[in-house]
């Protein structure tokens, strides 16, 4: 098992349901450990899931943090690395998380993001470098410095509008005709990470620099309420309610099929949707079994589904 000490982390967001419980250590500033599983990480604190529920930690009051899990050690390497820009030493780490489970998202989005950051330096190395490098600076330095110039920004560049609440930042309005219209986004959404980093606890101003400085596409992650109204008759087997199946897969509770034209569908559910909660309860530690009895319970004519959703923008 690694070690990783004296991290620049950025967010990971596990299920407990594939992994064991107590199964990562957090090991603090004042030499205390804190035993458990780490199940999301933002910028200024983790997210660690004991037998006493979860807790909340500071980064500034975190030494290190050693994962069981080997895929999320190397990311975590990959993360010491991509903050001091050596982008192949981190893409190297990534590469191999991703060789490891090559369905952990976060080492995929890393990979990917760590990519284009090495197909920029590799020009530096070209005849064309010096042009190259200016047109970068030159767009760099036309980011907003004001609140209200990031506004402009978003709306011309990407086609939204953001907001901070809850310390989370939702996207208040979405321009037709724009890359994030056609990325499917909609009022109401909640910007959960961009390139795998949480946006969480984040400024709206903090988030803005984040889309804006992404050339080409960017690679983000929504959560959105979808309400499905039940047919007649309202009670049923939940596979005949949404019209398609759930699974119980690593990052959570998973839609892993859904049928054309499904009721599931029409109320905007898509296939590969992550089920974070149900009519308001969370289905982090909730068994699969418990998750199809309240989509089935006779009592209610609707499901609420809170999803996650992974998204492309291209960037004008």
């Amino acid at each position: 098992m690694l070690k990783i000490t004296h991290l620049q982390l950025f967010p990971l967001c596990f299920s407990l349901c594939a992994v064991a419980a107590f199964a990562d250590t957090v090991y603090l500033e004042n030499d205390a450990e804190m035993k458990g599983v780490v199940v999301e990480e933002y910028d200024d604190r983790v997210v660690i899931s004991t037998y006493e529920g979860e807790k909340n930690i500071l980064k500034k009051d975190i030494h290190a943090i050693s994962y069981d899990l080997t895929e999320q050690n190397l990311v975590a390497l990959g993360d010491v690395y991509a903050a001091r820009d050596k982008y192949r030493k981190a893409y190297f780490y990534y590469e191999k998380a991703v060789k490891i489970n090559p369905k952990y998202k976060t080492a995929r989005d890393k990979m990917n993001f760590i990519t284009g950051q090495i197909f920029r330096e590799s020009q530096t190395e070209k005849q064309d470098a010096m042009r190259r490098r200016q047109e970068i600076e030159n767009s760099s330095k036309t980011l907003p410095s004001k609140k209200e110039d990031f506004k402009k920004e978003l709306e011309q560049k990407i086609g939204i509008v953001i907001t901070e609440e809850d310390n989370s930042v939702k996207i208040i309005d979405v321009t037709g005709d724009s890359s994030a219209y056609d990325a499917g986004l909609q009022p109401g959404d909640t910007l959960i990470s961009v390139w795998g980093r949480f946006t969480n606890y984040m400024s709206k101003e903090r988030v803005s620099r984040l889309l804006l400085e992404s050339l080409g596409e960017i690679k983000i992650d929504i959560q959105r309420d979808v309400v499905l109204e039940k047919e007649s008759p309202t009670a049923g087997f939940h596979k005949d309610i949404i019209g398609g199946k759930l699974d119980m897969l690593r990052d959570g509770l998973t839609l892993v099929d859904l049928k054309e034209g499904s009721p599931g569908q029409k109320a905007g559910l898509s296939k590969g949707d992550l089920i974070i909660a149900i009519n308001g309860a969370s289905t982090r530690y909730m068994p699969l079994a418990d998750a199809e009895k309240i989509i089935g319970n006779k009592k209610t004519g609707a499901v609420k589904f809170t999803i996650r959703r992974d998204a492309t923008i291209w960037r004008k």
